[in-house]
């Protein structure tokens, strides 16, 4: 997953040497309102707008939920398969369990994280048109992706620690991560559900806009951060009071 991710990026800053930053700009002028939404506002004529899209493509999303929602949902797969039964007959804290399934599902997104900052690395070292991006920003962007899908996952652990199946425990992460990326679209073009846009965790992921300043606002460190311990604890809290045998 990580090696797909980081060749993807690199694929992103090859197609941006290879077309025109005009043609980009008008081609991106001439989408209507609701099309043009999905870039969420940033100048994709401009080096780090265009890889800011990349961060934040439907692939790059897709691989880091994959990722997330999989390795959250162990704690539930372990019950489905009596495997927690064989691993609590032994001197072992149920939140000691969960929370070991919680540092490997952090593992994974970090390997799968830094193999694509790599690819950003790559695309920005050796393609001319994207040296105005920074080396310190693609690591911020990468830091805050990490955090976002930490939180994703957290969400689907918590699923997990009170559910016995693990489709379950995806179900609810998939369910939850396709509801935020949908608000955060929603409250794009529609102006009903603007004042909900704060409310989807895909709202505090503007990697152009991160790519751009070098810096991620205080607000979004402090959210997705609060997201993540927020549903890691339930989830150790849920854990500690439910029984694991059907």
């Amino acid at each position: 997953m990580g090696v797909a991710l980081g060749a993807f990026i690199v694929l992103v800053g090859l197609s941006y040497a290879s077309v025109g930053q005009d043609h980009i700009r008008n081609l991106v002028e001439s989408m209507p309102p609701a099309i043009q939404a999905f870039l969420q506002g940033a100048d994709i004529a401009s080096a780090s707008g265009f890889l800011g899209v990349g961060f934040s493509h439907p692939i790059t999303l897709a691989i880091m939920a994959t990722t997330a929602i999989t390795a959250g949902a162990a704690a539930a797969r372990d019950v489905e398969h009596g495997v927690a039964e064989l691993f609590l007959s032994r001197p072992l804290r149920r939140t000691a369990w969960v929370g070991a399934n919680m540092i490997a599902m952090e593992i994974s997104l970090a390997v799968v994280a830094l193999l694509g900052m790599t690819g950003a690395f790559i695309a920005v070292g050796t393609i001319q048109d994207l040296d105005t991006v920074s080396y310190a920003a693609v690591a911020i962007t990468t830091l805050v992706m990490f955090l976002l899908f930490s939180a994703i996952g957290a969400v689907t652990t918590l699923a997990a620690s009170f559910s016995r199946t693990a489709s379950r425990a995806v179900g609810i992460g998939v369910a939850f991560a396709l509801v935020s990326y949908a608000l955060n679209y929603l409250s794009q073009i529609w102006s009903a559900l603007e004042p909900l846009g704060p409310m989807s965790v895909l709202h505090w992921y503007r990697p152009a806009d991160i790519l751009s300043n070098g810096a991620a606002a205080l607000s979004v460190w402090l959210v997705l951060a609060g997201v993540t311990a927020g549903a890691a604890t339930l989830a150790l809290l849920v854990t500690s009071r439910r029984e694991v045998a059907p």
